[in-house]
């Protein structure tokens, strides 16, 4: 059962998204917030598994800033009524780990909340290639580890050349996975390639 909490400051939006989500058999609405206190109270006390937050919020505390506080934390899926690649692009480097427009449908909502559950994420198509034309790029330290694994080498070979700990380097890929919406170093380095941080193979 997928506990799912609704951040929606509009009660309309709220109560519908609500009414339609319970008849589903695998998802439990733990409950709605129209606010960042709120927000905070329902996350904390029900501990929801899947997060639907508008990135705009009534009041001086947005989507985005509530999202970032529950860093690890539950999957959020971000909704908005604009399609601006700025909110993309916050929105993935904010850590979440959907996007979706009011207009979606019920059944593109439910594929998402299911998909982010699993453990994977829910971008469409228009909103990932907004964000890769708008990444932001690694860090030195990352570079190098971008490259070694360009290269082929295990962590734990990344960690020895560049006197890391592995943990270290398996935080650094984690972030870099999350940032750039990747799920494999296969992915990471071909996000590298087409960036131009690494060159490609020959």
């Amino acid at each position: 059962m997928i506990r799912l909490a609704i951040i929606e400051d509009h009660p309309a939006i709220a109560e519908g998204l609500t009414a339609l989500l319970r008849e589903e058999p695998d998802v439990t609405v733990v409950g709605t917030a129209r606010d960042s206190v709120a927000a905070d109270r329902l996350i904390e006390a029900q501990l929801p598994e899947v997060v639907l937050c508008d990135i705009r919020l009534g009041g001086t505390v947005d989507g985005l800033e509530i999202l970032s506080r529950y860093r690890p934390g539950p999957a959020f899926i971000m909704l908005s009524a604009y399609s601006y690649p700025s909110y993309y692009v916050a929105a993935v480097e904010h850590g979440a780990k959907g996007y979706l427009s009011k207009m979606a449908s019920i059944d593109q909502i439910l594929a998402a909340v299911r998909t982010v559950a699993a453990g994977g994420t829910a971008f469409p198509d228009d909103v990932r290639r907004a964000v890769r034309a708008a990444l932001r790029p690694p860090t030195p330290r990352e570079s190098q580890i971008l490259a070694l694994v360009a290269e082929g080498h295990a962590n734990s070979e990344i960690a020895e050349r560049l006197s890391l700990r592995v943990k270290t380097v398996e935080s650094q890929l984690r972030r870099m996975f999350d940032r750039y919406d990747v799920t494999s170093r296969t992915s990471l380095v071909r996000v590298a390639q087409r960036q131009g941080w690494i060159e490609e193979d020959r």
